[in-house]
């Protein structure tokens, strides 16, 4: 009885993708792959994660009001 072949072998494409494309293929599975990375130390350290959320809005919150403020007309 003759044994049959794995067929295991290179089945993708031998020259590499160039041009737009395969550079957006590749920047959103990067991006992808930093949000599973983020969403994973959220999940690990919530306490670390909860307080970053809170600095991020109360320094949104600084800068918009600077911002305001700036703006507003000084002749009263």
């Amino acid at each position: 009885m003759a044994r049959r072949t794995l067929g295991a072998g290179f089945t993708g494409d031998v020259t590499e993708e160039t041009g737009v494309v395969a550079k957006a293929k590749g920047a959103a599975r990067h991006v992808k792959d930093e949000a599973e990375m983020v969403a994973a130390h959220a999940a690990d350290h919530p306490a670390a994660s909860g307080s970053a959320v809170a600095f991020v809005g109360v320094l949104g919150f600084v800068l918009g009001y600077l911002c305001g403020t700036s703006s507003t007309s000084r002749h009263r």
